[in-house]
């Protein structure tokens, strides 16, 4: 069996196991379909959003909000008591404090990642995966999008008398994505699935999961994503 490895010419994703990643609850019943919450695997096991999946393995940046409040706060009661000097020094640091918090809203709000909408959810194994990429705002390519297609597994080993879990590539399907004009605005993708894979299994340490990476072509180093699929089996309890 072939191990998780995204190989890349510019720089490399690392992809841990997902008992590495800590639990997410899933969404409570009143944000499901009928079908969905009635279904256990796929109502229970993750958080799916069919109309707009986040990338996996995103760790949300720390700016500290509230000790930037709390610092021009401080900055504004000072205000009304120091001399002229000391204030143009103060304030000084209070600009500094609130363009650099405004540059990071404005590129929080410009740099938002592509986002999955699936057009089948869940998908089935013997069946067929339908999505669409969905790029607001959408990034100048300078050729097809790549997506790999691949159920992993993590394996069960032992390393020195320790008990580890190796993620490990059972399956994988590659297809080129072609791009409409010079920005990716959105590009749909269908992938045939065999009926003689495993489906997805989260709720063990030797899980099961389905991937999509995706390699977006831009100027500079590429995007790279890696999105948990919605691929169950017909059999699975």
């Amino acid at each position: 069996m072939e191990p998780v490895e995204e190989y890349r010419e510019r720089q490399r994703v690392f992809v841990p196991t997902r008992s590495a990643l800590p639990l997410v609850p899933p969404p409570p019943p009143s944000m499901l379909s009928p079908a969905g919450a009635q279904n256990s695997r796929w109502s229970s096991d993750h958080p799916w959003r069919p109309q707009g999946q986040r990338p996996d393995y995103l760790q949300e940046p720390n700016h500290h909000w509230p000790v930037r409040i709390a610092i021009l706060a401080v900055i504004v009661a000072l205000n009304f008591f120091l001399s002229t000097g000391v204030l143009f020094l103060v304030n000084g640091v209070g600009l500094i404090v609130l363009l650099d918090s405004l540059n990071k809203v404005w590129f929080g709000l410009r740099g938002r990642l592509p986002r999955l909408r699936w057009t089948t959810f869940p998908a089935f194994t013997g069946g067929r995966l339908e999505g669409v990429l969905v790029a607001r705002p959408s990034p100048e390519v300078i050729g097809p999008v790549q997506a790999v297609l691949r159920c992993v597994h993590d394996e069960r080993v032992e390393e020195g008398g320790e008990v580890c879990y190796e993620p490990t590539a059972i399956y994988r399907q590659i297809q080129e994505l072609p791009v409409e004009g010079e920005r990716l605005r959105d590009v749909a993708f269908k992938f045939d699935i065999p009926d003689d894979l495993p489906g997805t299994d989260l709720k063990r340490p030797d899980a099961v999961y389905w991937q999509l990476a995706l390699r977006i072509p831009v100027i500079g180093p590429d995007q790279e994503l890696v999105y948990l699929v919605p691929i169950y089996s017909q059999t699975q309890d």
